[in-house]
């Protein structure tokens, strides 16, 4: 629906695991998305109780930590892989959009 609002890329050592991540500004898409090198699109975050923008996208030295905020509720998260790993190296168990 909305345009991305802010882009953050994810580097691995192989490019194929390299990630782009992005807020949806608006809409019914808000919340955290991602594409892979191949352009597949991925929903990270999506809510259905937190309807504002979400904004903030910022990644810790580590990649370990995914900070996201939603603007009209001024709520930040702190998000990390149970698995432990960082974001951008091994691919989540994330929804894929199929064009």
């Amino acid at each position: 629906d909305g345009q991305p609002d802010q882009i953050k890329r994810i580097l691995d050592q192989d490019p194929k695991s390299d990630m782009l991540y992005f807020c949806e500004d608006n809409g019914s898409d808000s919340g955290v998305h991602a594409r892979d090198y191949e352009g597949n699109f991925f929903t990270i975050i999506d809510s259905d109780t937190l309807s504002s923008e979400s904004t903030g996208l910022a990644f810790s030295p580590d990649n370990k930590h995914m900070y996201i905020s939603y603007q009209d509720d001024g709520i930040i998260y702190d998000i990390v892989r149970e698995d432990g790993y960082p974001f951008g190296s091994m691919r989540l168990d994330i929804k894929y959009h199929a064009d």
